[in-house]
């Protein structure tokens, strides 16, 4: 049957160019060092942005037609570049490549695999540096430059496809490239190499169904599926289960096929597998016994939630939450999501040694979005990078040669602490003991008995030494530079100038300083949270409060207390609700509680700035600071206060935004205020029965009274009518 035989052909044709051009991909992925080269890629792109800044502050005056002209100019690039990329142009980077050169950027030599990928790299970063640049045309500068990098290609062949696209539908992919939407029938195995299978796809079988088409245009109306070796460890059977699949087609890259028809290259990923709920909830029909630790841990964290259990008492918060699911993605990334059942004990003591090498930024910063292997591989580049200029100064005699070892110490990145690592393997062990305990899964007892935590001697470091507190005089100078005491400009927040901006960053660190609040709670809190609790001078009798004392707090509240219908000023208490309501969260159930104001903060003008968020018709307190592509409300304020803290000299290894809370703790103490108000102000859980069980709280004015006591000794003055901090005399 020739007819027959060459539609067979046909088909074979197109599946053998398939395997082989993945093949070619695979061998020439493997000769790159990607993760030095995007570890390259962020001073280039940072550099083009401040190339722009500082011709723009060089321009001299501009008017609303040169303004409109340079942004309609940077978009116009935007698209220029798009095009660059999806054609494969990569003489659209040369420029911008020879800039880094000049500055000394270690750029692999032209007409190399490794200058052409990070040439594509460029092309992929700069529609987003041109479209800051036209933001930034227009003063608007809210963009965050450490998320100026594109976002790492884990994902990046997942497209997404019309609910419903027919078979054949062609849609714009990734990277220039065309996904044709197509379903499977008959399969063809094909025998793959263990190393092209796994190399394709992670987790799933890698899958082509392909339409063969005639010279003249007509598709053959059979399809085909590659499938991987059904030995080969990225084989599983739920890929040959899958509705559809996509191709990509990229004739650029590849070559034809003998019959006119480009070669396909195939995609690993099922939309239905690129749905995150999917890597973390189970199957109803997979038993557990099957479950992936990234599926288990993912059931795990659901039943333990209030919503799905009404009888459960005590929730994780979103915190606790939070650390589960990082603990089983970092196990995933580093050892591999295979089956909860298959676990061993080398897979645990390998996984402990991984968490070493992985860095105390994880997630956050430039390791932010990141899984945990490309988290170490960036850091290993870093490292390597910054210990080769270590080594390079010290041949040209810059360092001593004795201090050579504590160079190279200083410029390696720093990893996650013991404490880190061993909450990580608490999180996998907890989950395996619930698997077997609970859910009746074979996990091998010894595996349960294995220690693989290190015991508190081990870390080397007491628990009140993992940060460093701020002391007064750091407080007093803290707060006597630019940010509050008069700035360059909302951007320019570490210059000094004449600007004065009250917002998130000017009153959440005072919040953390005087009230001792977490950043989360502070990024969480709504305008309804500020309230005025009022009360009869009688009520404070019982409590030997005394009003009318000079030296207390309550002359300095009274200013801003309403009055009665007879003029006379009322016992009114400013505090701050820190409740989990409205989309809201709070670390423990300990953390739910209520923070009479300092009155620092009234007089500094903290009740103005409420009543404008309220004019505004904001709700939220300080707005931009929920979660977006952060994981925690206000993680971005955190990493702008540790720069802050670099710009202005103050920056010391263990000193963060939480050294708020240790300086708050440890000044109260100093003050001889009871441990039981301390840990009710800072919404720590009360210890022993006495306490725990029947202790209601102390009374409001009680509470007020050891708020007021803390003094920093910041330096203030009237300005204008106005308290205000001020720079100390005579700086």
């Amino acid at each position: 049957m020739p007819g027959l035989a060459r539609q067979r052909g046909r088909r074979l044709s197109v599946v053998v160019d398939a395997v082989l051009a993945l093949l070619g991909e695979v061998m020439q992925a493997g000769t790159i060092d990607t993760s030095a080269l995007r570890a390259l890629l962020q001073p280039i792109l940072l550099g083009e942005l401040e190339r722009a800044e500082v011709a723009r502050a060089l321009g001299g005056e501009r008017g609303p037609e040169e303004i409109a002209r340079r942004v309609q100019a940077e978009l116009d690039a935007v698209a220029t570049i798009e095009d660059a990329v999806r054609h494969n142009r990569l003489d659209a980077a040369r420029a911008v490549l020879e800039r880094a050169v000049t500055i000394g950027l270690p750029v692999p030599a032209a007409e190399t695999a490794e200058h052409s990928y990070l040439a594509r790299l460029v092309l992929r970063g700069l529609p987003r540096i041109h479209r800051i640049n036209a933001e930034r045309e227009q003063n608007h500068y809210d963009d965050d430059l450490e998320d100026v990098l594109p976002p790492l290609p884990a994902s990046s062949m997942a497209v997404g496809v019309p609910a419903g696209a027919p078979s054949g539908t062609a849609v714009p992919g990734a990277e220039g490239q065309t996904v044709i939407v197509l379903a499977p029938q008959a399969p063809v195995p094909i025998v793959m190499p263990a190393q092209a299978a796994a190399q394709s796809s992670s987790a799933e079988a890698p899958v082509a169904s392909i339409d063969p088409v005639e010279p003249n245009g007509s598709p053959v109306p059979v399809r085909t599926e590659v499938e991987a070796h059904p030995h080969s460890q990225a084989a599983q059977p739920a890929v040959a289960a899958a509705a559809s699949v996509l191709v990509t087609t990229s004739p650029a890259a590849v070559p034809a096929s003998p019959i006119g028809v480009p070669s396909a290259i195939i995609v690993d990923r099922t939309p239905e597998a690129t749905d995150a709920e999917a890597r973390h909830q189970p199957q109803r029909s997979s038993p557990a016994k099957d479950w992936t630790i990234q599926q288990a841990m993912g059931e795990w964290v659901r039943r333990r939630q209030r919503d799905t259990n009404p009888f459960k008492t005590a929730s994780l918060c979103k915190e606790e939450e939070r650390n589960y699911r990082v603990a089983a993605e970092l196990f995933t990334s580093l050892i591999g999501d295979r089956r909860a059942v298959e676990v061993t004990e080398e897979d645990l003591l390998r996984f402990r040694g991984e968490l070493h090498r992985v860095p105390n930024l994880f997630g956050r910063g430039t390791y932010r979005n990141m899984t945990g292997a490309e988290a170490v591989a960036r850091a290993d580049a870093v490292t390597a990078s910054q210990q080769a200029a270590v080594m390079a100064r010290a041949e040209d005699g810059q360092i001593d040669r004795d201090n050579l070892a504590h160079e190279m110490r200083d410029a390696e990145v720093p990893r996650l602490s013991m404490k880190t690592v061993n909450k990580h393997l608490d999180k996998i062990k907890g989950l395996l003991r619930w698997l077997r305990t609970t859910m009746k899964v074979a996990i091998d007892r010894d595996l349960l008995d294995l220690k693989i935590r290190y015991d508190q001697k081990d870390i080397g470091r007491a628990a009140n030494a993992d940060r460093e507190a701020f002391l007064s005089a750091d407080l007093r100078k803290l707060f006597a530079s630019p940010c509050w005491t008069g700035c360059a400009g909302i951007d320019y927040r570490h210059r000094p100038g004449s600007s004065t901006v009250k917002d998130a960053k000017f009153w959440i660190p005072l919040l953390a300083a005087l009230e001792g609040v977490r950043l989360g709670e502070a990024a969480q809190l709504l305008t309804t949270d500020i309230q005025l609790r009022c009360f009869d001078q009688e009520d404070f009798t019982d409590w030997d409060v005394d009003l009318d004392n000079p030296s207390g707090p309550w002359p300095r509240l009274r200013r801003f207390s309403p009055k009665d219908e007879d003029g006379v000023p009322t016992v009114g208490i400013w505090c701050i609700d820190v409740i989990p309501e409205d989309g809201k969260s709070v670390k423990t159930p300990s953390s739910k509680r209520i923070i009479p104001i300092h009155p620092l903060l009234l007089e500094l003008g903290f009740l103005d700035y409420v009543d404008a968020q309220k004019r505004a018709g904001k709700r939220d307190l300080f707005p931009g600071l929920r979660p977006e592509k952060a994981t925690r409300a206000g993680e971005n304020l955190g990493e702008w206060f540790s720069r802050y803290l670099e710009y202005i000299g103050m920056k010391r290894e263990r000193l963060s935004f939480h050294s708020f809370r240790h300086s708050f703790d440890t000044h109260l103490f100093n003050r001889e205020v009871p441990d039981v108000r301390v840990s009710e102000l800072m919404g720590h859980a009360q210890h022993g029965q006495t306490r725990n069980r029947y202790y209601k709280g102390a009374r409001l004015a009680k509470l007020t009274e050891a708020i007021a006591s803390i003094n920093y000794r910041l330096h203030t003055a009237m300005v204008d009518g106005q308290l205000c901090l001020v720079l100390p005399p005579g700086a």
